[in-house]
């Protein structure tokens, strides 16, 4: 069975980058051909068209070469890409759908929405359009076949006005089978949308601790001898960069910000950051604090004791569910402060129990697939 996978591009997100390598790579493991579906997105062709900010794109880029911005500073978009575009090619199975026909599916049978926050409407209008992710765009016999696997509405909110909520119900109702990422997304396809829906682990949950491994082994990574906290902090502020410093001091441990210009740690780095890198830094480090989700999935992987900073911003839905699945909501901090710092990473952490808990879920995500995905 030939399978499509439709999700955010992949481009310089790391946590985004890897759900949809994760999503690609389990189904091919059970035995399907999966690719990513690629588009170009609206955002995509009006920055590109744009003579000003193709201008500042490339002034931002020249910087970022030569060392002239923070350390922490988020890498310009044409470097973003660049990086998307390199993990693509390397490690995910990928085609184009955009044609100057229409939509060329390639012979797909079925399309699997998901993950990360596909349903989210404030992240889906700069891409197509909220209706394109439930399978607007699809032929109905293709969307009567496919399914959507962890997709995220990000909130705890139903965000579409009263038209898309009509049309997006209406498409979803062709679902063969609809999970999601959070469990208040349950209660949105049900009460919003008018579907039946499951709770799901992320796709990067449905892959081994040694499956990163590999993507880290891969290529020619690199981790400081000394023990150090890692930082991935994608709303930085000064409190939280003085909060950072002074708990890396009193546990005698370095700080590394894990963001894509992290290079002041080894002048042997990539810039920006590549995923097995940023992989590694997670893996080989003491502690980890981030406000990413997909900072913490990653912690659970790899057993690191660290901190989730609330952001309310980005939505915590996702947060709260994540960490009760695993029993870890003392993690979540929403006030950065030395003492909630110190007493959230050194209090103890049952990895046995969440090991078992992460197997569990990872075998029930890859029987929600198996079950209503044919093999045919």
């Amino acid at each position: 069975m030939k399978l499509g996978v439709l999700t955010h591009p992949v481009a310089g997100n790391y946590g985004g980058m890897l759900q949809a390598y994760a999503m690609v790579k389990a189904l091919n493991d059970c035995g399907y051909e999966a690719y990513n579906l690629e588009y170009e997105p609206r955002s995509f062709q009006r920055r590109l068209s744009h003579p000003i900010k193709r201008l500042k794109d490339g002034l931002r880029s020249f910087l970022y070469r030569h060392k002239l911005v923070s350390t922490k500073a988020k890498p310009p978009f044409p470097l973003a890409l660049a990086l998307g575009k390199d993990f693509r090619t390397k490690y995910i199975p990928s085609f184009k759908i955009d044609s100057p026909e229409g939509t060329n599916l390639q012979g797909v049978d079925a399309v699997v929405v998901g993950s990360d926050q596909v349903w989210r409407r404030i992240y889906a209008a700069p891409m197509k359009s909220l209706p394109y992710f439930f399978l607007g765009f699809v032929p109905e016999a293709v969307r009567k076949a496919s399914i959507s696997y962890a997709a995220s509405f990000g909130t705890a909110n139903w965000e579409g006005n009263d038209e898309e909520t009509a049309e997006c119900a209406r498409l979803l109702s062709e679902f063969k089978a609809v999970s999601v990422r959070e469990k208040s997304g349950v209660d949105i396809c049900r009460d919003s949308l008018g579907t039946q829906a499951i709770q799901v682990a992320d796709p990067t949950l449905l892959l081994q601790k040694k499956d990163y491994d590999k993507l880290i082994e891969a290529e020619n990574t690199y981790a400081p001898e000394e023990p150090f906290l890692s930082a991935y902090v994608l709303d930085n502020k000064s409190n939280i960069e003085s909060s950072l410093r002074e708990f890396a001091k009193s546990a005698n441990v370095s700080l590394l910000h894990l963001n894509a210009l992290t290079r002041n740690i080894s002048k042997h780095l990539s810039f920006p950051l590549s995923v097995s890198q940023w992989l590694r830094f997670i893996r080989d480090s003491q502690y980890l604090i981030t406000d990413s989700f997909h900072g913490c999935v990653f912690a659970i992987i790899f057993n690191k004791p660290f901190i989730c900073l609330g952001n309310k911003k980005r939505g915590t839905a996702r947060f709260d569910s994540l960490l009760s699945t695993y029993g870890l909501q003392g993690r979540l901090v929403t006030e950065l402060t030395i003492e909630n710092v110190q007493a959230a990473l050194t209090a103890p952490i049952d990895w046995a129990a969440v090991n078992a808990i992460h197997e569990a879920e990872r075998e029930r995500g890859l029987q929600f697939i198996t079950s209503n995905l044919s093999m045919a």
